[in-house]
């Protein structure tokens, strides 16, 4: 006989994950409650409106959710499943809730509505001449990206001087521009963000293989492919890496791939630049999603018609902006001056990790050394206690560990648990915070003894940056709305762009847990298996 739980299962056709979840139904002899999300608007805003997610197979045990087939595989493995039907007899109640309601809560609303544009392409900061002149001469404007970043002028200057740059140089010496292009169209192809599919295909617009490069990673199959096995394969691990779901042995084989193809490049060099400027793609997937920017118009239009890229969730703009079409100054400090002055900031690098950080985080060591020093510093600015952040540094990090365990990084989650803790002044408290973020995040149990409403709908906020495709369902994020100002918006946003960085890098470089932080969750006992922290037992 089949077991009868009110197990829910919202689905469309021909859908490979959806077969994969009714498979383990079918397999364990559950019943269970099917919506087709393509058969009427109710269904598909159903589906978001109780999941925040985008995708389907979402799957709820009562009114318990499961994000998608492959936890649920994981779950049913590990014998976690059975646990869950047992204690979740709980009631989805959808005929309760009205169409309208679904259809407001299920919104996708833009988060640029909400804050202030900022006309950094007028700012008289000499700092921030190498930026205009760079993407003067890129794309002709100041993309909208920056045009919101610069509400945190600081975050603004280390994402581009410390990160961006850098690995955008990087990668274009090692692997050139047609590369860039492919790996940055990869990885954001991968997220699901058109926004940087147009950006990172109008760089190489004027290249005769760029249309080919989207029907490449679209998956048709081209008779004259411009990129050969190798470069395949590197553009490959950035959309690997943007999923967490780089194999083991994908390193090796890409690195194998490198020396037998390309025998005169240096295979490791080209790999660490893949993962440097994929990483630079984690913050700016997330950031552009997050605040729903629009695609400028005339870019959008030119790249969409020759690569069949639409705007999604982006709206498009009449037009390109008009911010650079003037003569940007040529004077003050050099992106070399300004690296500089970011080096001396850290000083000596022992002592500046010991200062920000109490231990070397496997991480930072696995970091390119050419940029390790500003790596480092830009994550300590961004994410540590400064007098111009607006977001406390504990609750940051308990976002980045919220954020790592949905995206199933172990070594993440662990790791800003432990800066969680070193960052708090009510260290016992924080024990409990670190254990039950996530709850809070997903509003499971009570936690309103640990965390107030503002910080929750920060922990909420978190879960939904890492969501991939990314979409900002009203339901999910009128909270953050309503707690939050303009500013502080962006605070929040640029703290889950930070943590998408690191984790697009993690996922590839693999770090284990450092023995201090393996202690301190022994001591206090708490879990580092993020499935189990993702689907806990109550």
């Amino acid at each position: 006989t089949k077991m009868t739980h009110q197990v829910t299962l919202f689905s469309k056709p021909n859908c490979n994950y959806c077969a994969r979840a009714k498979a383990i139904f079918k397999k364990a002899n559950i019943n269970f409650q099917e919506y087709d999300v393509t058969e009427n608007q109710r269904n598909a805003d159903a589906s978001i409106y109780l999941s925040g997610a985008a995708t389907v197979p979402q799957i709820f045990i009562g009114n318990y959710h499961i994000n998608g087939a492959e936890d649920l595989e994981k779950l049913e493995k590990s014998g976690r499943l059975t646990q869950l039907l047992e204690i979740n007899t709980g009631d989805l109640s959808l005929d309760k809730i009205s169409d309208a309601e679904l259809h407001e809560g299920a919104k996708d609303v833009a988060l640029r509505e909400y804050i202030t544009q900022s006309d950094v392409s007028r700012d008289k900061d000499e700092e921030i001449l190498p930026v205009l002149h760079f993407y003067k001469e890129l794309f002709g404007f100041l993309p909208n990206t920056f045009v919101y970043l610069h509400n945190w002028i600081e975050a603004y200057k280390v994402f581009y001087y410390c990160h961006l740059i850098w690995a955008t140089r990087y990668i274009n010496q090692v692997l050139g521009m047609k590369n860039l292009s492919a790996i940055g169209y990869s990885t954001s192809n991968s997220h699901g963000c058109t926004y940087c599919q147009v950006h990172t295909v109008g760089i190489s617009k004027n290249d005769d293989n760029y249309e080919d490069m989207t029907k490449n990673f679209q998956g048709e199959a081209l008779e004259n492919n411009p990129f050969n096995e190798f470069e395949m394969a590197l553009a490959e691990l950035a959309g690997d890496a943007t999923l967490n779901k780089v194999e083991e042995t994908a390193l090796e084989n890409t690195r194998t791939l490198g020396l037998n193809i390309l025998p005169e490049v240096d295979a490791d060099a080209c790999i660490e630049a893949t993962l440097v400027f994929t990483a630079s793609f984690g913050f700016l997937n997330v950031f552009n999603d997050l605040t729903g920017l629009e695609i400028e118009g005339d870019l959008a239009r030119e790249v969409g018609e020759q690569a069949g890229i639409e705007g999604g969730r982006h709206s498009i703009q009449d037009s390109n902006p008009s911010n650079l079409d003037y003569e940007i100054l040529h004077k003050g400090p050099s992106i070399e001056n300004i690296h500089a002055k970011y080096d001396g900031a850290v000083g000596d690098f022992n002592t500046y990790i010991e200062k920000e950080f109490r231990f070397f985080p496997a991480w930072i060591k696995k970091w390119p050394q050419l940029s390790q020093k500003r790596h480092a510093y830009m994550y300590a600015e961004l994410m540590n206690e400064r007098y111009h952040s607006l977001v406390p540094a504990e609750l940051k990090h308990l976002m980045a560990r919220v954020s790592a365990i949905a995206k199933n990084h172990d070594y993440l989650a662990a790791v800003e648990g432990y800066f969680a803790y070193h960052s708090a002044t009510d260290k016992e408290k924080t024990v409990e915070r670190i254990r039950q973020c996530y709850l809070a995040a997903i509003n499971c149990g009570d936690t309103s003894k640990l965390f107030n409403d503002k910080e929750k709908a920060a922990l909420q906020f978190a879960w939904v940056s890492a969501q991939t495709p990314l979409t900002t369902p009203l339901r999910f994020i009128e909270a953050v709305i309503k707690q939050y100002q303009s500013e502080q918006l962006i605070h929040l946003i640029v703290v889950c762009s930070v943590a998408s960085m690191v984790q697009r890098f993690v996922a590839a470089a693999k770090p284990e847990i450092e023995p201090v932080v393996k202690q301190f969750f022994n001591e206090y006992e708490l879990e580092t298996d993020t499935l189990v922290l993702r689907y806990p037992l109550v």
